[in-house]
């Protein structure tokens, strides 16, 4: 038996070392920081007044982050709530039909390439424990994974306390940098903030740093300058 520290200490340096909250935080920062420079790029284009600037910026943090941890909220909601109630189907199907239950584990074992002999055995295993039993062929048959009734809290607060620090990201060069070229500072900044979450995220995940803080940085300035493109349309209208 391996003794419990080493095992915790094993769970921590093999999941906590890979960021179990890290694509909760990009997805919020990224999107707080797009969405943000979009809009102050876009005012930019149509106004020179720092207040009107800022107030839209700032309109733009508060109103993204409550709008991204409340979609974060309903969407893992959603998600556990299906979770329980497809794992509540599948245990009346194991009452109803048990034969066909342990086929289903059977065929699952072979695609394994486990052997006939050792099929049986853990089946006979399984099929005494029905908790494990539902929780195997809901994660294998349908591909659904355990959600806890905490995460929906968990994640809306993490998406949005991203949000709402990626949106500041952006406001932060207009506090210092004269109106007139505010615009072009925030986009830098936003730019490196950009670069440096995606550089983080390849570390994190196992692929190339660069490549994902190129991906990040180019993907969101692309959509930011939208916001930009629309600003001057609406202007010379």
């Amino acid at each position: 038996m391996v003794d419990e520290k080493e095992f915790e200490k094993h769970q921590k340096e093999r999941l906590g070392s890979r960021g179990k909250i890290f694509p909760e935080i990009i997805l919020g920062s990224q999107d707080g920081i797009v969405n943000t420079l979009g809009v102050i790029l876009g005012i930019s284009a149509a106004s020179s007044d720092i207040r009107v600037i800022l107030a839209g910026a700032l309109a733009a943090a508060f109103a993204e982050s409550i709008s991204m941890g409340a979609v974060a909220y309903t969407s893992k909601l959603s998600e556990y709530e299906n979770y329980i109630s497809e794992l509540n189907k599948e245990k009346e199907e194991i009452k109803k039909h048990p034969e066909i239950e342990k086929e289903e584990v059977r065929r699952i074992l072979k695609s394994w390439n486990v052997n006939e002999k050792d099929t049986e055995s853990i089946v006979n295993i399984i099929s005494n424990h029905e908790e494990a039993w539902a929780q195997i062929m809901v994660s294998h048959e349908l591909g659904l994974q355990k959600v806890e009734p905490t995460k929906p809290i968990i994640f809306s607060f993490v998406v949005g306390l991203s949000a709402l620090i990626g949106s500041i990201i952006p406001i932060i060069p207009i506090l210092f940098i004269p109106v007139k070229y505010s615009w072009l500072g925030s986009l830098i900044f936003s730019g490196l903030s950009l670069a440096l979450v995606g550089y983080l995220k390849g570390k994190t995940i196992g692929i190339s740093p660069f490549k994902g803080s190129l991906q990040l940085a180019v993907i969101g300035i692309i959509s930011a300058i939208a916001g930009y493109i629309i600003g001057l349309v609406v202007v010379n209208l």
